[in-house]
């Protein structure tokens, strides 16, 4: 009898135990990227304009670093780094395509064209970079001329030798946006320390 009657505390102590457990409260989730989104990257985005807006949100939200900046300078050197990364990515993918899909010399140049403003866009970004800290001015310069090369001339090319394939025009939106977002993060900086 003492035995059933151990049992039936153990099993009594297990349920009881176990319906507290069930009962709590679940632990609050880890912040995300998303949900540390502040006022710097909604005021950086909404100067991208509306056909930017949503990317820009997307790209500066999905790196913890620039969604948790808490100051100009802060998210100017995320930004300018996730630039640099993103940029190099896309340019070699170009590169890769143009050495290894393109067959026909006609549409090697358009391609020719478009990797040469990821090449320039990188260097500019990676220079902004370095500068950001130091000289914020240049920085704003060096990212004024990732701005100032216009993804039109890609574009041209492109539908000139009627190329039109989405992940390309993707990847164009992408640096637009980028040229965009450096230009904005670096003009919000103090310009003498």
């Amino acid at each position: 009898m003492a035995s059933s009657l151990n049992d039936w505390m153990m099993l009594m102590t297990l349920f009881l135990s176990l319906s507290l457990y069930l009962a709590s409260p679940a632990p609050a989730p880890a912040p995300t990227p998303t949900s540390l989104s502040n006022n710097l990257v909604e005021s950086t985005c909404n100067k991208t304009g509306d056909k930017l807006y949503t990317l820009c949100m997307e790209i500066l939200e999905s790196n913890l670093e620039a969604a948790s900046a808490s100051s100009p300078l802060d998210l100017a050197k995320a930004a300018l780094n996730l630039a640099v990364e993103d940029t190099q990515v896309a340019s070699e993918k170009l590169r890769v395509l143009l050495k290894t899909k393109i067959t026909q010399p006609e549409l090697i140049e358009p391609f020719d064209i478009c990797v040469n403003w990821y090449d320039m866009a990188v260097g500019q970004f990676s220079m902004s970079s370095k500068e950001v800290d130091e000289d914020p001015e240049t920085a704003n310069y060096d990212a004024a001329l990732a701005n100032s090369h216009e993804s039109s001339d890609c574009e041209s090319a492109l539908a000139s030798a009627g190329i039109h394939l989405p992940q390309i025009e993707a990847m164009i939106k992408r640096l637009e946006c980028f040229c965009r977002i450096a230009y904005i993060v670096t003009d919000a900086l103090p310009q003498e320390f």
